[in-house]
């Protein structure tokens, strides 16, 4: 019964869920790309440095820094949005 259970609560988590614990448990890039897809919950600011913090550990660092964009800046934007919102 308690193996049911498991498989339920693994069938009904969410993709907040998921990106949340990713993201706690260090695993950064993954739960990025996860938060980039969301719609609501972020200001269109901390939506567009999730989403260039992103695509910058996913290998296009150096398009966004040819193009004049503080990367590193931009990952600490996202960072701090994000745990405003989930870590209360």
């Amino acid at each position: 019964m308690m193996q049911l259970a498991a498989l339920m609560r693994s069938f009904m988590e969410t993709k907040t869920s998921k990106a949340v614990e990713l993201f706690r448990t260090g695993k950064v890039c993954e739960a990025l790309k996860i938060f980039a897809t969301f719609r609501l919950g972020f200001s269109k600011e901390e939506k567009r440095a999730i989403e260039i913090a992103y695509e910058s550990l996913a290998g296009n660092e150096k398009f966004f820094r040819s193009i004049g964009i503080d990367v590193d800046e931009q990952y600490r934007v996202a960072v701090v949005a994000i745990n405003k919102k989930y870590n209360k």
